[in-house]
This record gives C-alpha cells, structure tokens and sequence, in this order.
C-alpha cells in the first residue's frame, strides 16, 4: 500500500512538468498555424530603365519603340512565380521566369525592350502561394518545343487561372514604396496585392 501511495504521489510530481510542456507545444503549434495562414501580399512594379522611374501600370502603357523597361516582384512570404511575354504585333511568345521567390527578396526581369514593328507587347504576371502544376508543365513543353501548339497551350492556361482567380475577392491593391535603381539610385512606387494565394497581371506596352 505504501508502494502504491508513493507511485501516485510521483506521477502527482510530474504533472506540472508535463502540463508545461503541453502549453509550450500548443504555443508553438499555434504560432505555426499562425504563421501559415499570413495573408499573401506581393509587390509588383515596372521600371522604365532610362529614367529609372516606376512606371503606373493599370492602365495601356503609352511608350516609344525602343522602350526599356523592367519587372519586380517582391513577396513578403515565399511563392511561386511565372511571368510570360506576349507580342501582339508578331505572335512571339517568350517566358520570362517560371521558379519560386523566397521571403523578402525580390526578382527583377532582364532589360525588356520595345522592338519594332510597332504594335502593343502584354506582360503576364501569375503568382501564386503554392506551385501551378499545369502552368508549369505547359512551361516546359513550350520551352522544349516552342510551337503554335504549345503557345496556344501555354496561353490557354494562363487565361483559365486568370478566369478562377477573377471569381474571387481580393484586398484594394494600394501604393507601396519600392526600390528601384538604374543611373544611380531612386525609389518609387509599386503597387502591393493581397487577399487571395493566387494572382493574375496582365500588364499592356503599346508603341
């Protein structure tokens, strides 16, 4: 009987401890469910390369032929991004990136350059929490094939996210201050998306 009386009076010891590591787990867990469900916010801009200035881009962008510009996209948490290029005036298509952006960084197009003939050149922006599986797939094969077939494949799918995506809501976008650089340094604005896991841009050029 005294055995068993100074088994419970142990395991009466222990439950304190034990108590406090389950707060300090349930802490954690919650932190981590927190952390998880953080809206999604990105920040989109385009630079003009000779001025260095960030360009407003809701509206048809009124530029000469020989224009230069750059795209950023900086995420506050880690995404997936695809950004695909269509010319209007010669049916080129070309994909700019199509990879993942860590937390905090930004990414940064080559030079774009307005070529002749003069026309109007489309920017397609999708960014999205977690990997697009089919976008990517059709990525690749035009990368491996550039033909009719796979543009219109390509394009295809762009447009049935952009289609899901425009049933949802998302947050006013808003003006952010972003960074931009070309002769020497400035900032400017960008614009700042949040609300959904998944976007589509479209940004117009016309020459």
């Amino acid at each position: 009987m005294r055995g068993e009386i100074m088994k419970r009076s142990n395991l009466w010891k222990f439950l304190p401890l034990s108590a406090a590591l389950l707060s300090i787990v349930l802490f954690v867990s919650a932190g981590g469910a927190e952390k998880q469900n953080k809206p999604f916010k990105w920040s989109l801009a385009l630079q003009n390369v000779k001025t260095g200035e960030l360009v407003p881009f809701s509206a048809p962008i009124k530029s000469e032929t020989g224009g230069q510009f750059r795209l950023i996209i900086s995420p506050e948490s880690s995404c997936y991004a695809y950004v695909v290029a269509e010319s209007s005036n010669t049916d080129d298509l070309a994909v700019l990136y199509a990879g993942s952006i860590k937390a905090g960084e930004s990414w940064t197009s080559n030079v774009l350059i307005l070529s002749p003939p003069k026309g109007s050149e489309s920017l397609f922006v999708v960014t999205s929490m977690t990997e697009q599986a089919g976008l990517a797939k059709m990525i690749d094969a035009f990368n491996s094939s550039p033909g009719v077939t796979q543009r219109r494949a390509l394009m295809g799918e762009v447009m049935r996210i952009r289609g899901v995506v425009s049933q949802n809501k998302e947050a006013p976008e808003k003006p952010v201050l972003m960074g931009a650089t070309s002769r020497g340094s400035g900032s400017g604005d960008g614009v700042e998306f949040s609300g959904l896991d998944t976007y589509v841009k479209t940004i117009s050029l016309e020459h």
